[in-house]
């Protein structure tokens, strides 16, 4: 499988990120629907566009679930502890 990396100033269609990530258009949306990621456009004649930061989430999923056999509370936990990691990290900058 190819992979393709984000432009970090652009957005990517739902295609690309399939292919970004190795995910699949079902899983994606189910991320989606369960708030792990957001799309940054929804249009109707041109579909769902992700950022960088989506991708590389998904990548993560992805590698959780593929690489190291996580079940979806796995992942679910791990994403949460993860975001939580980064909040605290930006609190930490902000306060030097």
């Amino acid at each position: 499988m190819e992979m393709i990396s984000p432009d970090p100033q652009g957005t990517h269609p739902i295609e690309v990120v399939i292919r970004m990530t190795g995910s699949s258009r079902r899983k994606i949306i189910f991320y989606c629907r369960k708030g792990i990621v957001s799309p940054v456009e929804r249009d109707e004649d041109e579909g769902w566009r992700f950022d960088e930061d989506s991708v590389i989430r998904l990548r993560h999923i992805e590698a959780l679930r593929q690489r190291h056999r996580m079940n979806w509370a796995a992942i679910q936990t791990i994403i949460g502890l993860l975001d939580e990691v980064e909040s605290l990290r930006a609190e930490l900058r902000w306060r030097r």
